[in-house]
């Protein structure tokens, strides 16, 4: 994905009104600020998400909640590596028949048995991703599974369980293996081959480590997975895990986020990369070149990520053998949607935009919408048109995209509108 985002100048808005396909609604601009009614918005929203939508708490919803914070927990490839800086994909797992995206075809039956709450599973590479190609075989690839389930106890037996089935998929070659400072952690290898899987328990949670390297090399690849788990299991402490009645009682919209993106449908239905909102270290899971766009970020004071509509919560996986395996051709950008950021401050917010469509068109430019610009950008993996545009409203970065140029630049004018609307 290449990296987005807002043009500069400091502008204090605070309109409470805003027009849509035409409509007016009531309302006043303030001195200095542009009047948001105005703006060519067409068939998009221009108020935030809970002035017509009321969120319902249910078992779906507070899974794709949960698991959407469980990712701003779980390690990415630098983290481990700072070769591994590009993202290889990511799975929300809603289900026990989802591990098998990384783990071994029996897995299934391990997660359902031991009651698996939730899960995210993220892979990293050393080589950039090629859309819906596999990864050279000289890469070095890092797929981290983390679980949670209800209980300490549940986690140690399902660590055990998911331990053995893998094991069994070939027993006559598996070897055991010993993961230095983590002796109770579980491993094995087919010796003469460039892989290695272990899982361990982690209070509630269970964290399944698969690396593949460009060579069979034991301690290379042992050493990979120790300083996963060195990385990932800090994180972990610092994520008080959920039971099932507070994952049902998640709310919707506590870092006030979501109601402030684009949001075309209409619908408060969270989903990870769809409707969401993330820290940095969650949203870094979804770009390709991760280690540019920490960069970004940190220059902008990211403090939140909010999605609309932008990503899908899976990806390609080519794991046809039901064994464990890294997985993924990158984190799948839909062909329109929206992302907005919430920098520190407002001086933050111009360096992010800074760094954000580098090269945009004078000419697409949507009309009357304050510190916007928009590019002709090519998508990753097609050869779709792909027209970006960003706007920024005080300390707001907003960032929408199309495959044609006046939808994009309507797009962009509502999120201004619906940012303007939401103070």
């Amino acid at each position: 994905m290449k990296l987005r985002g807002i043009k500069s100048a400091a502008i204090a808005l605070t309109v409470l009104a805003v027009s849509a396909c035409g409509q007016t609604v009531a309302g006043n601009s303030g001195a200095g600020e542009i009047d948001v009614r105005k703006l060519e918005v067409g068939k998009y929203p221009t108020e935030p998400l809970d002035s017509y939508y009321k969120f319902s708490h249910s078992v779906r919803s507070g899974k794709s909640l949960a698991i959407t914070r469980l990712s701003d927990h779980v390690v990415i490839g630098t983290d481990v590596d700072p070769k591994l800086r590009y993202g290889t994909g990511v799975q929300e797992v809603l289900k026990p028949e989802d591990v098998a995206q990384s783990m071994a075809e029996p897995s299934r039956g391990v997660a359902e048995r031991n009651k698996m709450q939730f899960g995210f599973i993220s892979g990293s590479s050393d080589t950039e991703v090629v859309a819906f190609q596999k990864s050279p075989m000289t890469a070095t690839l890092l797929t981290v599974t983390v679980l949670q389930f209800p209980s300490t106890d549940a986690a140690d037996t399902a660590a055990r369980e998911f331990e053995a089935v893998d094991f069994e998929v070939n027993p006559e070659e598996n070897k055991r293996v010993a993961i230095g400072k983590y002796p109770a952690a579980q491993a094995h290898w087919r010796p003469g081959t460039p892989t290695i899987g272990s899982i361990a328990a982690h209070g509630n949670y269970t964290v399944s480590v698969f690396v593949s390297t460009g060579s069979a090399d034991l301690p290379l690849l042992t050493s990979l997975v120790e300083k996963t788990y060195a990385a990932q299991f800090p994180m972990l402490d610092t994520l008080p895990p959920l039971s099932p009645e507070e994952v049902m009682r998640t709310d919707l919209d506590p870092e006030d986020m979501k109601r402030r993106v684009l949001n075309p449908n209409k619908l408060g239905v969270p989903s990870l990369g769809g409707l969401a909102t993330n820290t940095v270290q969650g949203f870094l899971h979804l770009q390709t070149d991760r280690e540019a766009a920490k960069a970004l970020y940190a220059a902008g004071n990211v403090e939140f990520v909010t999605m609309g509509q932008a990503y899908s919560g899976q990806t390609y996986s080519f794991n046809t053998n039901g064994i464990a395996q890294g997985f993924g051709t990158g984190s799948s950008q839909l062909l329109d949607g929206a992302i907005i950021y919430r920098s520190r401050d407002e001086e933050s917010a111009k360096a992010l935009w800074s760094g954000l469509a580098a090269e945009p068109d004078p000419s697409l430019t949507p009309a009357g919408v304050p510190d916007s610009k928009c590019a002709d950008e090519p998508k990753p993996g097609s050869n779709a048109k792909y027209f970006l545009c960003v706007v920024r409203y005080r300390n707001y970065i907003g960032t929408v995209w199309s495959t044609q140029p006046q939808d994009s630049q309507q797009r962009a004018a509502a999120q201004y509108a619906v940012l303007a609307n939401s103070q």
